[in-house]
């Protein structure tokens, strides 16, 4: 063992939403998107930073790309 962080996988609503939120989208918008409420968006975030260790958003959008979640988002 490296003896590095383990995280536990990101489900695919996760990533969905992380997704979207590294394109800059609110949480009301990524709602519109995927037919959830804001409040549910929120909450696929707020699991998706205790999986990955993180605290903020951006921090967990952050560690999906680095963990090979998400692509890097282009300009």
């Amino acid at each position: 063992m490296d003896g590095g962080p383990h995280h536990a996988p990101l489900t695919p609503r996760q990533i969905e939403c992380l997704a979207w939120a590294r394109d800059g989208k609110s949480s009301g918008d990524i709602g519109l998107i995927l037919g959830i409420s804001a409040r549910t968006v929120d909450g696929h975030v707020a699991e998706a930073c205790a999986r990955l260790e993180v605290r903020t958003r951006v921090q967990a959008v952050a560690m999906a790309t680095q963990l090979g979640y998400l692509e890097p988002s282009t300009p």
